[in-house]
Parts: structure tokens; sequence; C-alpha cells
């Protein structure tokens, strides 16, 4: 335990050091900071997360994963616009779920369970996004509980504050649906 304990301070310190000297590093660094998953950790923590994201880019039209697929990680938008759809089985054409702009992420779910995408993620402009990938996240958890712990944390204040939007949502339409139902 105390290896270990040593060998992820070693790891805090290179990325620290690397983070100070290094000005793309330093801009993910910035970049990060406003995105709400890293919200509350320390800049070393920050610094420590930035090391294992990878970084991609997609042209326009260009899937980033299919409802169906399996997934393995969520994706930050850097730069560009990101399309989420959902198949409508009834009227066979995609809906829009959300827009991701720069700062937003997407593809979370899979960070907790690693089910078959529940909607297609399509670049609409040329985007460049970052990759955190489950088995990053899962090497996080076991170098440093306490960041693994925040980014959970902050995970489940956005999917709880989702489901309450979803079931407002419903309250509403059930309501509009009764309201708008003929009289006998």
């Amino acid at each position: 335990m105390v290896a270990n304990k040593e060998s992820f301070l070693k790891k805090v310190h290179l990325v620290w050091k690397r983070f100070l000297r290094d000005e793309v590093f330093r801009s993910r660094r910035e970049f990060l900071k406003k995105v709400f998953l890293f919200e509350g950790l320390p800049e070393r923590a920050v610094a420590l997360v930035a090391s294992k994201l990878m970084e991609k880019g997609y042209l326009a039209g260009e899937a980033i994963f299919l409802e169906g697929d399996v997934g393995r990680a969520c994706f930050i938008v850097v730069e560009g616009r990101v399309e989420v759809t959902k198949a409508n089985k009834s009227s066979s054409r995609e809906e829009v779920l959300a827009v991701m702009e720069p700062g937003d992420f997407f593809g979370e779910m899979t960070l907790l369970d690693e089910l078959p995408r529940s909607a297609t993620a399509r670049a609409v402009d040329p985007s460049r996004l970052f990759i955190l990938y489950k088995t990053h996240l899962d090497e996080l958890a076991s170098e440093s509980p306490r960041i693994a712990a925040k980014l959970l944390h902050n995970l489940a204040r956005l999917l709880s504050a989702r489901l309450r939007r979803q079931n407002l949502q419903s309250a509403v339409d059930s309501t509009l649906k009764e309201t708008s139902a003929p009289s006998r």
C-alpha cells in the first residue's frame, strides 16, 4: 500500500511539473476547470485527469458512436458541435435529444455501466473532443479514490438533474394530454 501511494505521488508530481511547463497542457487544464464534470477538483487533480484524456478530431457529419454500440468512453466537446439523437421507431426518424457545444460532455453513462449506447452522437461541425475512457477512470479510482469519488459525485448530480427534468417534462406532457382530451 505504501509503495502504491509513493508511486501515485511520484506520478502526480511528474504530471504537475509537465502541467506547469507545457502550454498545451496548461490550456487543457484551464478548459477542463470550466467543465461541470471536473467542478470542485483541485488543480493537481485536474492535471492528473488531463493526463488521462485522449484527443480526437471529427469531420462534420461523422459519427462518434451509434445507438446500440458498446460504450467505452465519455466525450467532452472542445471545439465544434455534436448532435445527440435517438431513433424514433414509430416514425423511422432520428429525434434530436441535444446539441453539445464546447464544455459539454456526453456518453457519460458508460462510465457507470458498460451497456449499449442509448443514442447516436454525430459531429455537426468539424469538432475536436477529449475522450475519457472508462479504463482510465478505473485506473484513476485505484490511484486516487478521492478524485474518482468527486468525478462520480458530479456525474450523479448531473444524472439526477436530468432525471428530475425528464420527470417534470413527463408530468407536463401528461397534464397537457388530460386537458386536451375531449370531454364526454
